[in-house]
């Protein structure tokens, strides 16, 4: 089966899990200034353990992410019983992104954040959504200039096949930012269409046929271990295989 998500700028899921996690944390996400600290309750240390984009602790991705998950397959989907089941990984999986867009703007990643920010930021998603217990996670180019985090599951007795998408810096893909949806996570199944403002309207869909497309994910990392996050540009070897294991 075949899902197509068209993304529009007024979704409302994110702006209700966000209100949800202003409330628990004493925060207006839409109202941070960059650079500046804020009142946040949480806790960024543990909740964004990786912060270095692009170059992160090799030390850190070893003891976190390869020796905890020696067993499991580079290219896994985790299973998933029920459609409550789904909601709660999507929770979930909103708030670890909410955290990391407050860590971007409290240091003003790359002095603008979120604008040119979504490598950097889906790196530090995709690595602490491992560390988190989702080793699942897959950075996904999507060969215009923008990337974001895709992890895929396997749902019910059916064994339907579909993605969690999560955008961590899916605010500046829109020309209107009062209603720019942050953080969006969506679910779709094999393919879907990722449409906004950004380059011209193009789908943001990492289509083998399209160049600069490229993915990273735990068999990526367990490949080529190093600092700096390395990608592989076979994305149809990505879309075919993620689904023959589960995690």
């Amino acid at each position: 089966m075949t899902y197509k998500t068209l993304l529009a700028p007024f979704s409302i899921i994110p702006r209700v899990y966000e209100e949800e996690l202003d409330k628990k944390n004493g925060i207006k996400l839409g109202q941070l200034k960059n650079g500046e600290k804020s009142e946040f309750r949480g806790d960024l240390e543990k909740n964004v353990f990786f912060n270095g984009g692009i170059v992160q602790s090799l030390d850190k991705i070893d003891q976190k992410i390869l020796q905890k998950y020696k067993s499991t397959p580079g290219f896994c989907s985790m299973t998933i019983s029920s459609g409550k089941h789904l909601l709660d990984h999507v929770k979930n999986i909103h708030e670890l992104s909410y955290n990391h867009y407050v860590f971007g703007k409290e240091i003003d990643m790359k002095d603008g954040f979120p604008d040119d920010c979504c490598g950097v930021s889906s790196n530090n998603l995709l690595l602490t959504l491992m560390e988190k217990g989702y080793p699942n996670a897959a950075y996904l180019s999507s060969g215009h200039n923008h990337a974001y985090v895709g992890l895929p599951f396997v749902l019910g007795l059916n064994q339907e096949k579909g993605f969690i998408l999560v955008d961590p810096t899916s605010d500046q893909l829109f020309n209107n930012k009062t209603h720019a949806p942050r953080n969006y996570v969506f679910v779709a199944g094999t393919e879907w269409e990722y449409i906004t403002d950004w380059e011209n309207g193009n789908d943001l869909y990492p289509s083998p046929s399209r160049p600069k497309t490229y993915f990273s994910n735990l068999q990526t990392l367990r490949d080529g271990p190093s600092p700096f996050i390395e990608w592989d540009t076979n994305i149809t070897k990505f879309l075919k295989e993620y689904l023959t294991h589960k995690s």
